[in-house]
């Protein structure tokens, strides 16, 4: 009994250790590919799936946006199916294998956006290459730096580059566009502040780069979500106060970079502050939001092929929201009238443009009113920059593409012009960039899908033209 009891333990132990044999040979990583279609825009997704011996460890991410994979929270798997969610990321994806299990047809959902992704099995995961994008070791001194803003719950951090011989040096301060957006600006997996920030230093500027209000802090704060293009020129000026106490920074030399919405914050920032020495602005507006927001739908839609009664119902739609706006009704009262104008406007199609339009779902029409609805677009809707321009006297550098379908070139960098001119500003100059896009891209279309394409994150001729300026405004 005691020797069959024995041969048993090691029959027992010897499967263990084939099943622990087995588990530990049979580990297995896979990658896979796929592309999700987001309004215009189509982002690259990318899984990682580690089987170990004791788990499974996956990793998503979008390489367009940036490298960085994200751990999944919770998961599940089947025979022919996978299920995890993302709770940082409020996340859900769902897939089934197909049969030889080298394509997965899933369901992605996050927040209101829900779309049918398919993820295939790839040799190597799928990275974008970015060239321009500044690797270690530096020839130049890295500084991080914090300040705060009064008010504010909220510590701002940043990034100085200075040349590495001691001195002083002049400074530019850069400010991000909108969206809540770290001081690389990095977008797409792009990261033209650093690139910018790298070039000039190598030549001699100083660069400050700092993170948006928010920025990796409690967002729930009312300070933060709720704040405003008045707010962040708030914060800006607050870099400028603690960047002028520096002792490698000459105060006298000191200017702002704003790209997009940075430009409205840069320009408002130095209507108030006659010591901010010099002004640059990328892909700035010279009108109000809401005209921008109308010629940027009008143009993108038309390109993606939209029907033509699709789109002049999104742009009524845009104009009925900001007559609401205008009037300052609350955002429960804007929900309320302009469910009723959709129910009417929708009313008026027939059973196929109505699946075409842009609020064929009670979901879309939600998410629409919200967005327009939030603090910071009723302020970026009704605010016009031309009324802080025609205070700047400062020498200012403005500069728009031509292929910018975000901020249309045409409209916008005559009413610049316009405002310095009204401004009596005598040190200002305009520049079109040909062919470039909304990231000062060298391009084809400019439409949003090609940024991640791209793999220059922001062209020679800008980098030098800024360079250039900065030199000759502070001899």
């Amino acid at each position: 009994m005691n020797e069959k009891k024995n041969n048993l333990t090691i029959l027992l132990s010897l499967i263990s250790i084939c099943l622990f044999s087995f588990n530990l040979f049979s580990q297995e990583t896979t990658s896979w590919y796929g592309e999700l279609n987001v309004s215009s825009t189509t982002l690259p997704i990318t899984l990682k799936i580690e089987e170990k011996a004791d788990t499974t460890i996956i990793l998503m991410g979008s390489p367009s946006q940036t490298n960085q994979m994200f751990s999944v929270t919770k998961q599940r798997f089947t025979k022919d199916s996978i299920l995890f969610s993302m709770k940082s990321l409020n996340v859900v994806f769902k897939g089934k294998y197909n049969s030889t299990k080298d394509t997965i047809f899933a369901s992605f959902k996050q927040g209101l956006l829900q779309e049918n992704l398919i993820m295939v099995k790839t040799k190597e995961l799928f990275e974008t290459k970015r060239p321009q994008e500044p690797q270690p070791p530096y020839p130049y001194i890295e500084q991080e730096l914090s300040f705060k803003v009064e008010g504010v719950n909220y510590d701002f951090k940043g990034t100085l580059t200075l040349p590495s011989i001691q001195g002083t040096y002049p400074c530019v301060i850069l400010v991000t566009g909108s969206g809540l957006q770290n001081r690389d600006e990095e977008l797409m997996n792009h990261k033209p502040f650093k690139v910018i920030a790298d070039y000039l230093t190598r030549n001699n500027i100083a660069v400050f780069r700092y993170d948006d209000r928010g920025w990796n802090g409690d967002i729930t704060d009312s300070t933060i979500n709720n704040a405003t293009t008045l707010d962040y020129a708030v914060d800006a000026q607050a870099a400028f106060d603690m960047i002028k106490t520096h002792p490698n920074i000459n105060p006298k030399h000191i200017g702002m970079l704003g790209h997009s919405e940075g430009g409205v914050i840069t320009s408002i920032a130095a209507s108030k502050n006659p010591n901010i020495s010099f002004v640059i602005l990328l892909a700035s507006t010279g009108q109000k939001g809401i005209d921008v927001l109308l010629q940027q739908n009008e143009v993108i839609l038309k390109n993606i092929k939209m029907p033509k009664h699709a789109v002049k119902m999104q742009l009524s739609a845009l104009k009925q929201m900001y007559k609401y706006i205008e009037k300052d009704y609350t955002s429960d009262e804007i929900e309320k009238r302009m469910n009723l104008w959709f129910e009417k406007e929708l009313s008026k199609l027939n059973a196929e443009q109505r699946k075409e339009s842009p609020f064929s779902t009670a979901m879309e029409r939600t998410k629409f009113i919200n967005q327009l609805s939030s603090n910071w677009m009723r302020t970026f809707l009704k605010l016009n920059p031309s009324d802080y321009l025609t205070k700047v006297k400062q020498p200012t550098f403005a500069l728009n593409g031509t292929n910018d379908v975000q901020v249309l070139q045409e409209y916008n960098l005559p009413q610049i012009e316009k405002a310095l001119k009204k401004a009596k500003n005598k040190n200002y100059k305009t520049y079109k960039a040909i062919a470039h896009n909304h990231l000062f891209q060298q391009c084809t279309t400019g439409m949003i899908d090609e940024y991640s394409k791209i793999e220059q994150t922001i062209s020679p001729i800008i980098l030098e033209q800024i360079k250039e300026f900065i030199k000759s405004t502070t001899k």
